[in-house]
């Protein structure tokens, strides 16, 4: 299974804009892949050249499984503290 907490916290969102874009105009904001960027390979795709929509997705997806877990037993926690 991967870590994907981890992966999470070691990518960064950024705001940018294309190279065929002014600075002035309305930034995007995602990902940003190369040098100098905090971003994940477990996300990007086979070439390193773009963003792997499907491996995102399931990495927010295992990410917010293990969130829910946590918010479960935390209100377990609060539920016997109670008592």
């Amino acid at each position: 299974m991967i870590n994907a907490k981890e992966i999470l916290q070691n990518t960064d969102i950024y705001k940018y804009n294309f190279k065929t874009e002014e600075d002035t105009d309305k930034k995007h904001i995602g990902f940003v892949i190369g040098d100098n960027f905090n971003y994940s390979q477990a996300i990007t795709s086979g070439e390193n050249n773009g963003v792997d929509i499907y491996a995102m997705t399931s990495v927010l997806w295992q990410v917010a499984k293990e969130q829910q877990q946590e918010i479960d037993e935390l209100k377990k926690l609060i539920k016997e503290s109670d008592k």
